[in-house]
């Protein structure tokens, strides 16, 4: 049985207080939220609102708040988009001032949809609260009705509904408030933003369900960031460069970046990049996401993002403020030029509509060698040895600390990949097929069976993780080798063609060496096991006579002898090496059972 915890520890109020407790006068005042709280009508703050922000509401509070939203106005409906592991209905509000509460209806408006994502980290709070009071200031105040006029919106009132109601006041030792929150990951303790490529979560499949369906032209993704303590309410990260379409990219980097950091810093805001980290002496690298996360899955669906951060150690009430300014700002962004954003949307589903095979498509990048002058805006620290620790532990005070850095905005190329007409996913393997379609992949099924050539890859080198991430044990690492070789394949095997809206989704999942195929996912994983095996006394002759039948085998034989003294005297591994050798070994151990193909074959 635990020890019971000090009387002390239980009565003081978690989460262990902030260092610096540094926040500007901007911070403290919080205008937009103090604005949006006293035009409030009689009945309708929130939870947070109604404590001072020392608390937030429950799931079942945030739920109600939006289904009284949507019988506040006819420009809004709420609708169920699934349930999570333990039975928990999703929402998605829907606020159109044309009532195009479809995704077809929405298209025919020419409008773009933007997508607002709460609660994917249940115990990050604030993107809640501040998406409840911003759609009250659309739909219940109208003061900010006016972009109803240009953009259609959506929010999720919070992704991960199981996460939220896992409460307690011990869920996250480095937020400031408030005082209870939920989990970070799902009942199932998985983490909803490693899952959306792999998709193994019925939260997860809801969400693609909407996505795929509406596919909006923005995504915001609230989230709450710790670490070091220091002088930033909210940090930020956006695909601009040759992780996401060019179209899509231009107007991040020219149009919405650079008017975000000029009105947020008019705020009082104080907002930087989401960084990586870097060696002493090196540039830092901004952080660029796969799509096992929300951006980086949006950027491969050719739809632009933003990941909001705002800082665990600021107080409740100025996160709200952080989150509530950022999706005011986006939107004002987006609305005063709508047709930008939707254009180039639509351009860039035309580019991969059109794709050629052989054309280049990026699948993953490094940090370049160029950089570029940026502040961090830091706080002074003083060290102390610490009697539990017995290191030096850090105490960060108030006093801003501004440092001088080099950071790295763009990418190199990692993986460029050649496009192919088109991949055939055999129909044994209808995990990934169901994948496939989950991601809004477009597939045709072969009308009979069909033998012939096919170009697909070999593994060799492959190595497993020794301990399970993600509820998966990924393929950390192998040599992928292309071959040519004959395959037959079954009548309702699927040709996925790579030139569709979401082919690039397609080639992520089915190139081996993406950085989330499904094979680093682990969904190939029987290709790697051998099935049959033989005896060495019956196979002992029949090596011999390889030998003695084949001399440039016997040259090659005895050449990796020679290079080995470890395999020069094991009986069993020397008759493994000709094994693998011989005919009897199995044709499908190692081989990746994916085919490609540069014209359609049928």
């Amino acid at each position: 049985m635990p020890a019971l915890l000090p009387l002390a520890l239980l009565l003081a109020p978690p989460p262990i207080s902030p260092q610096s407790q540094a926040e500007t006068p901007a911070m403290r005042e919080a205008a937009s939220v103090a604005e949006s709280t006293a035009a409030a009508p009689n009945g309708w703050l929130t939870h947070a609102e109604q404590t001072a922000f020392r608390q937030t509401g429950r799931y079942d509070e945030a739920v109600a708040f939006y289904r009284r939203l949507a019988a506040a106005s006819r420009h809004a409906r709420l609708a169920p988009i699934g349930e999570t592991a333990e039975g928990r209905p999703l929402f998605a509000l829907i606020v159109s001032r044309d009532r195009a509460f479809t995704p077809e209806a929405a298209r025919k408006t020419g409008k773009p949809v933007v997508l607002l994502q709460n609660g994917i980290h249940a115990g990050e709070n604030g993107g809640k609260d501040a998406a409840m009071m911003l759609l009250r200031d659309v739909l219940v105040t109208r003061r900010h009705a006016a972009w109803l006029d240009h953009i259609i919106l959506i929010s999720i009132p919070v992704f991960n509904a199981d996460g939220h109601e896992h409460v307690s006041p011990f869920n996250r030792i480095n937020e400031n408030g408030p005082a209870e929150m939920g989990f970070r990951v799902t009942a199932n303790r998985l983490n909803l933003n490693r899952d959306y490529l792999k998709a193994d979560t019925p939260e997860m499949r809801a969400w693609l369900k909407l996505y795929t369906a509406w596919l909006p032209d923005f995504l915001i993704d609230n989230h709450v960031t710790d670490g070091s303590d220091n002088q930033y309410d909210v940090t930020i990260s956006v695909h601009t460069e040759q992780d996401i379409a060019p179209e899509i990219g231009a107007w991040a980097k020219r149009r919405y970046v650079p008017e975000l950091e000029r009105r947020m810093a008019a705020l009082g805001h104080v907002m930087g990049w989401y960084m990586g980290f870097s060696r002493a002496g090196f540039a830092i690298p901004v952080q660029s996401y796969s799509p096992r996360y929300s951006t980086g899955y949006a950027a491969a669906q050719n739809r632009a993002a933003l990941l909001v951060e705002t800082h665990s150690l600021k107080s409740f009430r100025t996160r709200v403020w952080s989150h509530y300014d950022i999706m005011r700002v986006t939107l004002d962004i987006i609305a005063a030029a709508p047709k930008d954003l939707r254009q180039a949307s639509l351009a860039a589903d035309r580019a991969a509509e059109a794709l050629q095979p052989g054309a280049k498509v990026f699948l993953e990048g490094i940090p370049s060698s160029g950089s570029e002058p940026y502040t961090l805006r830091l706080l002074e620290a003083e060290r102390y040895t610490g009697a539990a620790s017995g290191g030096p532990v850090a105490r960060y005070t108030a006093r801003p600390l501004n440092q001088q850095v080099r950071i790295v905005r763009t990418l190199a190329e990692k993986l460029a990949l050649p496009a192919p007409a088109g991949y055939i996913v055999p129909r044994e393997w209808r995990e990934v097929i169901a994948l496939l379609h989950a991601h809004g992949v477009k597939t045709e099924p072969l009308p009979k069976p069909l033998e012939a050539q096919f170009e697909t890859w070999r593994f060799e080198n492959v190595q497993f993780a020794t301990r399970p991430f993600e509820g998966r044990f990924q393929v950390v690492s192998f040599t992928a080798k292309p071959v040519r070789e004959p395959r037959w394949l079954a009548p309702s095997s699927v040709w996925v063609p790579a030139a569709q809206r979401a082919g690039k989704v397609a080639m992520h999942i089915l190139e081996p060496e993406a950085p989330d195929s499904a094979l680093r996912w682990g969904f190939f994983l029987p290709i790697f096991e051998q099935k049959e095996y033989f005896s060495d006394y019956l196979f002992e002759p029949y090596a011999t006579a390889m030998l003695d039948s084949d001399p440039a085998l016997k040259a090659e034989f005895e050449k990796a002898l020679a290079a080995n003294p470890d395999l020069a005297k094991a009986p069993r591994a020397r008759l493994e090496w000709l094994y693998r050798r011989s005919p009897y070994y199995e044709s499908g151990k190692d081989a990746y059972p994916v085919v490609k193909a540069m014209a359609k074959p049928f």
